[in-house]
């Protein structure tokens, strides 16, 4: 399938985003998945006009002459996800919850079913808020497999929510060869200059698709998933603590080039590599709109006049959660992304890649041109 445009918006997206999360929650293991939230936040352009419709795409890396066939192309990659694989499960699920009587225009319902497969549930915020909080919550946790409990905390909807608009995604793979348990031992992990903690490292001595760059000061490889449709690639400065520099310098084009130079499996490569889990919260209204979508969240200005006919909604705020857990057999990964918005009177040698110490890591799914699903960065595996 063609995700051309897709892809290379939510790539530059991804690692626009992260740089900005990665530098307010330093020193933390950081986890995100920018498909999810570029998924919300796309079905929130669909009824955004005039200056909040260009702070979105402009957020979200669109060009103005690629929209509609990056909405195309959502419709398509979504459709891909629906089919079953035998090799892996990846799953994503789009919900609208509206509160019951608040009247939203059918041509905004269309193209939410049309590009993004889905449909507005009824809600009642006005006197049922903490019930259907627990109810949005229950059923993010449905979709990722229990992973993703609590997205949204108490008090975070109330009377004045009229919609929220929810992504959720769940990935499980496993690893094309799995390492050996028996190999697992534990390693020091660098956490400082002069301090280390023990981690459990898994090790494997196999052909893998292998590249240094110079330029970047880092060392990159491709771990694939069973199938081999799906991978994880490894970015591990070559400086013990050179991760903070990294982040700064790569951007879109430069990853790109990184990944591309890894070609196939060549030689063997020791490799060692951490078990690790993270879960990872953000609330995201700062950074978004560092990225240029402020209009959205500002009471005054924001224009969704294309979900209700009058511009009476602004964006309340944009939830996060991520989750993963890599180890011997392969990796569990899951996020959810809820858009609130809210009424207006509202105000609110054989070479050896030893991860030893903090990288950067993303899965990435090769049938959408590596179309960047997660991407997160470990501080310290045992946190």
């Amino acid at each position: 399938m063609d995700s051309s445009h897709l892809t290379s918006a939510n790539n530059k997206f991804a690692l626009d985003l992260f740089k900005i999360v990665f530098a307010e929650k330093h020193k933390e293991n950081v986890f995100v998945s920018p498909f999810s939230i570029s998924a919300a936040l796309a079905m929130t352009h669909l009824g955004a006009k005039e200056a909040t419709a260009q702070g979105i795409a402009k957020a979200l890396c669109w060009q103005p002459d690629t929209e509609c066939e990056i909405k195309e192309q959502f419709q398509a990659y979504l459709s891909l996800l629906k089919t079953p694989s035998d090799k892996f499960k990846l799953s994503t699920a789009n919900r609208i919850f509206l509160q019951e009587g608040f009247m939203i225009l059918d041509h905004f319902k269309t193209k939410a079913n049309k590009y993004f497969l889905a449909e507005p549930v009824n809600a009642d915020f006005v006197k049922q808020a903490e019930t259907e909080r627990q109810k949005i919550n229950g059923w993010v946790s449905k979709e990722t497999e229990d992973k993703i409990k609590d997205l949204l905390s108490a008090g975070a909807i109330d009377s004045l929510t009229r919609m929220i608009i929810v992504n959720a995604i769940y990935f499980k793979g496993s690893w094309d060869v799995k390492f050996d348990e028996r190999q697992t031992q534990p390693i020091p992990f660098k956490l400082a200059l002069g301090q280390t903690k023990p981690v459990p490292m898994m090790c494997a001595k196999k052909k893998y698709a292998y590249s240094e760059n110079q330029d970047l000061k880092c060392k990159a490889i491709e771990i694939p998933y069973k199938g081999k449709e799906l991978s994880m690639i490894i970015i591990l400065p070559t400086e013990d603590f050179g991760l903070q520099g990294l982040i700064e310098t790569l951007d879109r084009d430069k990853l790109d080039h990184l990944v591309s130079s890894l070609g196939p499996p060549r030689g063997d490569v020791i490799l060692n590599l951490p078990k690790f889990e993270v879960t990872s919260s953000h609330s995201l209204e700062e950074s978004l709109s560092a990225l240029g979508m402020s209009d959205a969240f500002n009471i005054h200005t924001a224009n969704f006049s294309g979900i209700t006919g009058e511009a009476d909604l602004f964006i309340s705020a944009v939830i996060h959660k991520a989750f993963i857990k890599v180890s011997e057999e392969g990796t569990e990964a899951a996020a959810a992304t809820a858009v609130l918005m809210a009424r207006k009177c509202a105000v609110i040698k054989c070479p050896k890649f030893v991860a030893d110490h903090p990288f950067l890591y993303l899965i990435k799914d090769n049938r959408a041109n590596g179309l960047i699903l997660f991407i997160g960065a470990i501080e310290d595996p045992m946190l």
